[in-house]
């Protein structure tokens, strides 16, 4: 089904209740909303899913205010969805993934104004080095580049070289080395900072196109945390880099612990709720995580919850919201008629590990 015909079929089925209607028959089921940084340039047309305009995602808030739904903290829904408390109707969690600084900056004090808890699923090692996030900054100045093919020099040997960038294979490889080389850097901010200025200048990309300075790159620090905390903002794991270990359930433990100690460091609550990096999982985790005392995971496949009991908890579907979402398909998935239609078409996919 192209685009534009399931607009029309969604926009009839709006028009004619269906949507109140599944919102009333699906209202005893939670809904998670997933996002990532917020948008300070034109980052949301780089990178639609990892950065997100504060002007959609204000429509967005509001509407799920206009038509009834509750937003809940996570701790609080997950005991619901195990059983062990009431839940207002059509509860909705809204979750961040990363640390970005624009979530801070742009998309948190949305929900400010609204009254409405988040949770932020925290990457701790780029809050601790406090770089730009180098393969993001790399990826965006090969997109922002309008040059056809570029030579290198003087970077490193794995980088330099004549690079053909009408060619994706070519584009990801580069974006793949720079990175590398970037962090290489470790946590010299400057010296990060002009590795990116200099790769900036050598794709024809302006510092003022780049905009370092404004952070949009960047993650949140400390005392940014902290204060997001204090507003209503629970920070949760999302590992200390941000890679599955998959089949490899000791490295999973060994990086979920780094993740929580940097948290606490960082002078936060004991976090225990995760969100799977780039929603990657296997059968490992329902042990790993419940040996640590992570209560929940959430993953990166659309649905609504009806319970969430044992290993359950460890497969939370989550809808993972973005620029390519049109605001009429936000509501049909939100009003759980998206979810139906995944049933009865049998492209539902299962959240639980199989």
């Amino acid at each position: 089904m192209s685009k534009q015909l399931k607009l029309s079929f969604l926009s009839a089925a709006r028009t004619l209740g269906v949507f109140k209607l599944f919102r009333r028959l699906t209202q005893s089921q939670l809904r998670i909303l997933c996002y990532h940084g917020g948008a300070i340039g034109d980052e949301s047309e780089y990178n639609g899913k990892l950065f997100f305009s504060k002007k959609t995602f204000e429509q967005r808030m509001k509407w799920l205010r206009e038509k009834g739904f509750n937003v809940v903290t996570l701790d609080d829904a997950v005991k619901s969805a195990a059983g062990q408390r009431a839940s207002p109707p059509l509860a909705t969690v809204i979750t961040f993934d990363d640390g970005w600084y624009s979530t801070g900056s742009e998309l948190l004090p949305v929900l400010d104004q609204l009254a409405m808890p988040s949770t932020l699923y925290l990457c701790t090692s780029h809050v601790l080095e406090g770089t730009p996030v180098a393969d993001v900054a790399a990826r965006y100045i090969i997109w922002k580049s309008e040059l056809k093919d570029v030579t290198l020099q003087g970077y490193a040997l794995a980088v330099d070289g004549q690079y053909a960038l009408s060619a994706a294979p070519v584009r990801e490889q580069l974006g793949q080395k720079v990175a590398a080389w970037i962090e290489g850097f470790g946590s010299d901010k400057v010296a990060a900072s002009d590795a990116l200025e200099q790769f900036a200048k050598d794709m024809q990309v302006s510092s003022a196109d780049l905009q370092l300075g404004s952070r949009r790159f960047q993650y949140m620090t400390g005392e940014e945390l902290r204060a997001l905390s204090a507003r209503g903002c629970a920070i949760e794991l999302h590992g200390h880099v941000h890679r599955y270990p998959k089949g490899d359930p000791a490295a999973l433990k060994n990086d979920l612990r780094l993740c929580s100690e940097s948290i606490q460091g960082l002078g936060l609550p004991v976090p225990k709720h995760y969100c799977y990096p780039s929603g990657s999982f296997d059968a490992d985790a329902p042990v790993a995580l419940g040996e640590l005392g992570v209560v929940s995971a959430t993953t990166c496949i659309p649905g609504l919850i009806s319970k969430a009991e044992n290993d359950q908890a460890y497969f939370l579907p989550r809808f993972l919201d973005g620029r390519d979402v049109e605001m009429l398909e936000f509501e049909a998935e939100m009003s759980g008629f998206s979810e139906f239609l995944r049933r009865v078409t049998g492209r539902a996919a299962s959240p639980a590990y199989s």
